[in-house]
């Protein structure tokens, strides 16, 4: 029996080889990286975050490029702290770091910019936590859970939303 892949160009229809090929990658990605089962209520989330509040929802920020940091014995080529997370939205940029701080506790370190004062709400499995930043944006929780998914829900003060700021920006949710 002769096989159906003799001159097949890019633009040939798909044959019975194709679609076999095709079923084995739906299989994989069915079984290594399904669809989350919440995928609906994530997306319903965010679509009645920004309607209704008037909140902007921060994406997880990933740099590409190398940063030069200052270390003991001169510069080096890094990415900055590999615990820290940064969120970012067109207007607010939040980092955090977690840091272990008692048995199965951690404390969070974070920075808002651009700088003034905003309210700061950590939402975890176990509650929510509050704190307030200093006018630099500065702000440090104490006593979170550690390895729980915690979300970050931001609100600047009033001087800052008459700025352009949003009411309320909402991080999605990651584990520490």
């Amino acid at each position: 029996m002769k096989p159906e892949t003799g001159n097949q160009g890019e633009f040939e229809p798909m044959d019975s080889c194709d679609e076999r090929i095709m079923s084995v990658i739906n299989e994989l990605h069915h079984r290594d990286d399904p669809i989350p089962n919440d995928l609906n209520e994530r997306v319903q989330f965010v679509l009645e975050l920004e309607a209704a509040l008037d909140a902007k929802v921060a994406s997880v920020y990933r740099p590409t490029e190398m940063a030069l940091t200052r270390g003991d014995t001169g510069l080096t080529v890094n990415q900055g702290d590999p615990a820290s997370i940064t969120f970012d939205c067109e207007t607010i940029t939040v980092m955090v770091t977690p840091r272990p701080s008692a048995v199965q506790e951690i404390r969070l370190d974070g920075w808002i910019g651009p700088e003034g004062t905003y309210e700061v709400e950590v939402r975890s499995p176990q509650g929510t936590r509050r704190a307030s930043t200093d006018e630099t944006g500065r702000f440090a929780l104490e006593g979170l859970p550690n390895d729980e998914m915690f979300q970050l829900v931001i609100r600047p003060d009033e001087a800052l939303q008459r700025e352009g700021l949003p009411a309320v920006v909402v991080t999605p949710a990651v584990r520490l």
